[in-house]
């Protein structure tokens, strides 16, 4: 058993006075009760919402909270820490989210257990700032905010090689140069043609097929400065608000192109025609944010970088869902995505890149 709390109900005020008084929040006073909500549909972990009261405490004290727990089911938190889920998260706001300006939550507590299976990170209540939603297509104005907090984080570790020993940050190539992951997506991917095949179109498929069996290519080919992604940056991991924008989930942190992010956000949460529409300015923006932070990379080398990591898209979603229990929205939503992705993929001629 853990020696933190484990479920939203462990959680006590004694508890939520030790956290805020460590970080610095709660100066005096103490934490008198705390009531909770679950909120989201998160299926690795569970949230919970806090409502807290104070005795002694000053006025800018933090009215509420977000506390994230390991999933109450036991598959799914057996699952989560055995791929380094918790730990990944943790980690990330320990040591990364620190060095960039991206808008992450503040983070109050984080706790792991020794063997990774529980964690209990307690954060920064951004309401009223709420998630995008795969099912509708993000606006113009929330894909321009989502994409410069991206281009900070891109920014802040283009280049830097101390990412890559990192064992909480993903990089496919490291040891097998992609073979595990070819391996996996040609065991999983007939079984999601048989489940999402029915909204893909010819091309979109054939596209697929091929990428299937070119995927250790497509992860060891770039060669150029990597930088710390998100990895799972749609807009459901995005809290948005009218001028800004916050990050979370930081279960899948990689070490990639510095286009990875924002391609996969226009493949999956933006739709087809208004992508079509918007993607070059966007591409052309992001690199001039990039120039901002310091990092000089053309409008021409951002596009490329786009066009050829589009297909990252195309592992996370099959993977996702070929891992997750069917369902009627969390299936609507993979086959808006690799939809999206594919059709990405085909429009910006991507099977340049498998050669």
């Amino acid at each position: 058993m853990a020696s933190f709390p484990e479920t939203p109900g462990d959680l006590t005020p004694e508890h939520l006075t030790r956290y805020l008084q460590a970080s610095g929040r709660l100066d005096s006073g103490r934490v008198a009760g705390a009531e909770f909500r679950v909120i989201g549909t998160g299926k690795m972990g569970d949230n919970a919402r806090f409502t807290l009261s104070y005795e002694g405490a000053p006025p800018d004290v933090p009215a509420t909270l977000v506390g994230k727990f390991p999933a109450a089911d036991e598959t799914a938190r057996s699952m989560a820490g055995a791929q380094g889920a918790y730990y990944n998260e943790v980690m990330f706001y320990r040591e990364l989210a620190p060095g960039t300006t991206m808008r992450t939550p503040f983070i109050y507590a984080s706790e792991l257990s020794e063997d990774r299976t529980s964690f209990l990170l307690l954060m920064e209540d951004m309401a009223p700032a709420e998630p995008g939603s795969q099912l509708q297509g993000e606006s113009l104005q929330n894909t321009r905010l989502a994409l410069a907090e991206a281009a900070k984080l891109a920014a802040a570790y283009y280049g830097d090689e101390t990412i890559g020993p990192r064992d909480y940050v993903m990089a496919a190539a490291r040891d097998d140069g992609g073979a595990f992951a070819e391996a996996l997506m040609q065991e999983y991917w007939p079984g999601f043609v048989d489940r999402f095949g029915h909204g893909l179109s010819g091309e979109c498929i054939a596209f697929g097929e091929r990428y299937v069996g070119r995927v250790a290519h497509f992860i060891s080919r770039y060669r150029g400065p990597k930088t710390l992604v998100h990895g799972d940056f749609r807009s459901e991991n995005i809290l948005f608000a009218d001028d800004s924008a916050t990050t979370v989930d930081w279960q899948t942190t990689g070490e990639s192109s510095v286009m990875t992010d924002a391609a996969y956000f226009l493949g999956g949460s933006v739709t087809a025609e208004d992508r079509r529409a918007w993607e070059r300015e966007l591409v052309q923006e992001f690199s001039a944010n990039l120039a901002r932070s310091g990092i000089e990379l053309g409008f021409a080398e951002c596009w490329e970088q786009y066009r050829e990591f589009a297909m990252h898209g195309l592992l996370i979603t099959v993977l996702g869902a070929s891992f997750s229990a069917p369902e009627e929205r969390s299936d609507r939503m993979f086959l808006a995505m690799i939809r999206g992705h594919l059709q990405q993929c085909v429009d910006l001629g991507s099977a340049e890149f498998l050669d």
